[in-house]
């Protein structure tokens, strides 16, 4: 038996062509999701960039500030974009005070596991060192406030030997070294071997604009005057007014104003205002700028000088 087969017919051009255009149409929508998931994603990234700088820049001041005494000269500058104070870097324990201005610390590391010193950076010349006077008359303050001209390591034998009674023999030898602080010559220390010793660095924290036309939260130290500004956090858009702000109450709630110096200061709200401009406007988004900000509230909680 035979089998007969026609002819196949190939498509048509007009068959062809709405192949093509069929196919061109879904490549382009489903290219256009892809696009869209894109640009939500890039937008969800940039705001949670800016809420992350946000975070960074308020706890970075807000570790720092916490330190600070609501007393004495402990803050420097209070101004609604700036903010200088007596930043702790360390504390320890009186060890004995071989000369009138010149004071021994013990080690920071001890065999027996004691943390006597410590500091999160290495003291320098141009620091300062507050030293409790628990035998100060009534009246006069019991913190002793003073300039470190030299900071040096010493032989612990030498520094801070049993005899000063802060130390076993096995910490002596333990191979730690011991510090001697030179203060300016004017001082003549009046505590006691284990008196409390803080160590702080006056510091200025302040917002500023950079070359770019961004904003940024700078640190300077201050000791012999301010060292240029170096940013910290940011960069933070804003149009027009600085995107960080401090204000400042006293330790019963009442507002100061934001300019100079003040022995009263209690509280500390660091407000951070900022926008982030996506490069595009996504379904439902009414502004072409997104607006976030953040207040941390800090209490300043240490009682020196």
């Amino acid at each position: 038996m035979m089998i007969h087969t026609g002819s196949r017919q190939a498509a048509t051009l007009v068959e062809l062509i709405m192949g093509i255009a069929v196919m061109m149409i879904a490549t382009s929508l489903a290219v256009s999701q892809v696009v869209r998931h894109q640009r939500a994603y890039a937008a969800v990234a940039g705001a949670l960039n800016l809420r992350a700088r946000l975070r960074d820049g308020s706890d970075l001041l807000a570790a720092d500030l916490r330190g600070s005494s609501p007393a004495g000269d402990s803050i420097l500058v209070a101004s609604d974009t700036a903010v200088e104070f007596f930043s702790a870097i360390g504390t320890a324990t009186l060890c004995a005070t071989p000369a009138p201005n010149v004071i021994t610390l013990p080690p920071d590391s001890l065999s027996s596991g004691r943390v006597l010193s410590s500091w999160v950076v290495t003291p320098e010349a141009g620091d300062d060192v507050v030293i409790f006077v628990d035998s100060a008359p009534p009246g006069v303050a019991l913190w002793q406030h003073a300039r470190i001209e030299t900071f040096a390591a010493i032989t612990t034998s030498l520094g801070c030997p049993v005899a000063a009674g802060l130390l076993s023999a096995s910490d002596v030898t333990g191979g730690g070294r011991s510090y001697q602080i030179t203060l300016a010559p004017t001082v003549s220390v009046t505590a006691r071997g284990g008196a409390p010793v803080r160590i702080v660095r006056r510091v200025r924290y302040s917002v500023y604009r950079g070359g770019d036309r961004k904003w940024y939260l700078g640190y300077r130290r201050c000791s012999a005057g301010c060292a240029p500004v170096q940013p910290v956090s940011g960069p933070y858009e804003s149009p027009s007014n600085p995107p960080i702000s401090f204000r400042y109450f006293t330790r019963a709630g009442a507002p100061l104003p934001g300019s100079g110096p003040t022995v009263d200061v209690g509280r500390i709200d660091i407000v951070f205002r900022a926008t982030y401009a996506p490069p595009f406007r996504l379904p439902g988004m009414i502004a072409a700028v997104s607006d976030d900000s953040l207040v941390t509230t800090v209490a300043l909680r240490n009682a020196w000088p």
